[in-house]
């Protein structure tokens, strides 16, 4: 079903975002990822349109400027409070040689330094942007936007920025692009099929981790070559460091390794199916559900608050 929705997003045949976002009284305790509310602001807030296509997001990313979560999705880039609450719309402007368009729906972003954003993904319909975007960068935490490469030719996602590289896998194939200089000149890389998501230790950016449809692999060189440590297709990935590699698997468990992959321990469940998993400085962990919920762990995956309430 996920493998639908991003075809479905990646085509562009999106829905509008309801105009109304709802507030949800929510319940008490919590930690089980049955949907309780987060503790902090006792609501959850419902951002999907029951009545529209189904949520996908692509994308979280923590903002180290203020520690706000950046989400994107099939219908557009959402800001949220670190705490929860009603996520804010961010709809930014690109600017090229040959034009301008605005920007927000269908891009998976991450940020690079404070406010610092690279991101990947299609232009709003009816732009006279190109359909691809290649990489692109925003110093100003989404509202303007400039190219860097590869606009009109590639589509990245999953990008991780390991140290001095930048590694952007290619949407439906089995190669990474790398960079050693923030993005304006690549080298590819093969990657054993294309991946779902990537992870990179950030105390050693030779080691990387990637998920597919077919397993979880693991590289020590670079990508240069793999070994498949795990079958378990569409797993989710963040890596803390100094050496927890977390994944979330099909269903909500969350499992922990601290040898790269190699060996996993179980530490909790979130529940639902997985779209999206990111970790900030502070270890504290985020993740998307395919209906749309965004959770948060402030235990290494023990226990789970809901943050936004996803579609019902």
């Amino acid at each position: 079903m996920a493998s639908a929705i991003l075809a479905r997003m990646r085509a562009r045949n999106l829905a509008p975002l309801a105009a109304v976002l709802t507030l949800l009284a929510g319940g008490c305790g919590g930690g089980d990822g049955t949907g309780s509310a987060d503790a902090g602001t006792g609501l959850a807030v419902a951002w999907v349109d029951p009545d529209g296509e189904p949520p996908y997001v692509g994308s979280l990313s923590v903002n180290p400027a203020d520690g706000s979560l950046l989400m994107g999705t099939n219908t557009g880039l959402f800001e949220i409070g670190r705490d929860g609450g009603e996520p804010t719309k961010v709809t930014g402007e690109l600017t090229t040689r040959d034009g301008t368009g605005t920007i927000s729906e269908s891009l998976v972003a991450r940020f690079v330094g404070p406010d610092r954003l690279i991101a990947s993904g299609h232009p709003s319909g009816g732009s006279t942007l190109p359909p691809v975007l290649g990489l692109i960068r925003s110093d100003d935490a989404g509202e303007t936007w400039q190219p860097v490469s590869e606009l009109g030719s590639s589509d990245f996602h999953a990008l991780a920025v390991p140290g001095d590289l930048l590694l952007a896998p290619l949407y439906g194939r089995a190669q990474i692009f790398v960079s050693r200089n923030g993005g304006p000149d690549f080298e590819p890389r093969a990657a054993p099929m294309p991946l779902v998501d990537l992870a990179v230790d950030p105390s050693d950016p030779t080691r990387w981790a990637g998920t597919s449809e077919q397993g979880i692999f693991v590289s020590a060189d670079e990508g240069r070559s793999w070994r498949r440590r795990d079958p378990t297709p569409h797993v989710r990935l963040a890596w803390a460091a100094p050496a927890e590699l977390y994944r979330i698997d099909p269903g909500g468990p969350v499992q922990v390794s601290a040898d790269g992959g190699a060996t996993w321990q179980e530490r909790g469940n979130a529940g639902g199916e997985p779209q999206a998993l990111s970790v900030d400085a502070r270890k504290t962990l985020f993740t998307a559900s395919l209906d749309g919920t965004v959770q948060r762990s402030e235990d290494g995956g023990r226990s789970w608050r809901v943050i936004v309430e996803g579609a019902r």
